[in-house]
């Protein structure tokens, strides 16, 4: 599978460094370019050719030009801001892909990134993630998605709650997520579930 690779914009050392680590810890995910300003975003976009810029919020405030040009807006649909605590004019723009906080967990930026990765055309093809989950396992998934609790499915697929809750740790092992919101997305894009499904 092709690599997915990711462009980290972030003036501050450590907190740039602590992103790149992050992403570079995912599978097919690689950082091919780190830098602290965007003052060189277009040419290093068109010299690079990233699937995703990771940037600070607030170096859009010191670039007035950005939202003028059509590269950096193409890309804008796929950029991951990091929210250090900017001013709230700069979290209303609805391109965004995904905003990482700074009070985040090491875990809920992975599982952020991750799930980007996994929607994106090079995370479809990939069969791995689909094929280890038993017939069981996306049932279990199917009713998680569809919102049920671990009781509500014990009941309906005559198991015991115990069982169930197995079954729950067992997907999120072999996933990687551990969010029910992530484990839906997943349903979703992996047709185990389609959008409309709803429990009756």
């Amino acid at each position: 599978m092709e690599r997915v690779k990711f462009i980290v914009a972030e003036p501050s050392y450590l907190i740039r460094k602590g992103i790149i680590s992050i992403i570079n810890r995912i599978e097919h995910a690689s950082v091919i370019k780190e830098i602290d300003t965007l003052e060189e975003i277009n040419s290093i976009i068109l010299k690079y050719t990233p699937d995703f810029l990771v940037f600070n919020l607030e170096l859009l405030a010191h670039l007035n030009s950005f939202r003028n040009s059509n590269i950096k807006m193409d890309l804008l649909t796929k950029g991951i801001a990091i929210n250090t605590g900017c001013s709230p004019d700069l979290l209303i723009d609805k391109n965004f892909r995904e905003i990482i906080n700074l009070w985040d967990t090491k875990g809920e930026i992975f599982e952020k990134i991750n799930n980007l990765i996994i929607e994106t055309d090079k995370g479809k093809i990939v069969p791995d993630f689909i094929n280890e989950l038993s017939e069981r396992e996306k049932t279990i998934l199917k009713h998680v998605a569809k919102g049920l609790t671990n009781k509500e499915i014990a009941d309906k697929l005559f198991l015991s709650a115990h069982t169930v809750i197995t079954h729950r740790k067992n997907i999120t092992t072999k996933l990687g997520i551990k969010t029910i919101s992530g484990l839906t997305v997943y349903a979703i894009l992996n047709n185990i579930i389609r959008l409309d499904d709803k429990e009756s």
